[in-house]
């Protein structure tokens, strides 16, 4: 499969940026793209998916997302809290990429709509304050959604 051929299929609209706050809670699903669960404007739930050839740049993030739960727990502990719940453990990533629609239905049959925010580049902060900066602009972009 060609990189050409991957972002056709990856990103089918519009690509953009936008500040996602990630928290350490991710899964691989069964193309082996790494979704994490984040927050837009703080309180808007996403999931944010690093599919394709991008997976193999993942392993900085995941570990960035472990030292975010590590720390919040810790912290806890320190203070005699119980642990605090993984929606207030967050990391600020800033993502490109194309939304893509989802449909699931329920037990009663109806179907609701979320997305998936593909990533084409994101870029998060180390632990001294320096802005690291993974994956690739994405080579085609199948059709320009209409505003």
């Amino acid at each position: 499969m060609t990189p050409e051929y991957e972002d056709s299929g990856l990103f089918k609209n519009k690509v953009g940026q936008l500040q996602v706050e990630l928290v350490p809670q991710s899964m691989y699903n069964g193309r082996n793209d790494l979704v994490v669960r984040g927050f837009v404007n703080r309180t808007i739930e996403i999931e944010v998916a690093f599919a394709g050839r991008r997976v193999k740049e993942v392993g900085p993030l995941e570990a960035r997302l472990r030292q975010v739960r590590a720390k919040a727990l810790k912290e806890a502990a320190e203070k005699g809290l119980p642990p605090p719940d993984t929606d207030h453990m967050r990391l600020p990533v800033l993502i490109e990429g194309a939304w893509r629609p989802r449909f699931q239905r329920d037990q009663a049959g109806w179907e609701t709509r979320s997305y998936y925010l593909f990533a084409a580049r994101w870029s998060l902060l180390d632990d001294e304050g320096n802005t690291l900066s993974f994956g690739s602009r994405p080579l085609v972009v199948a059709r320009q959604s209409q505003d």
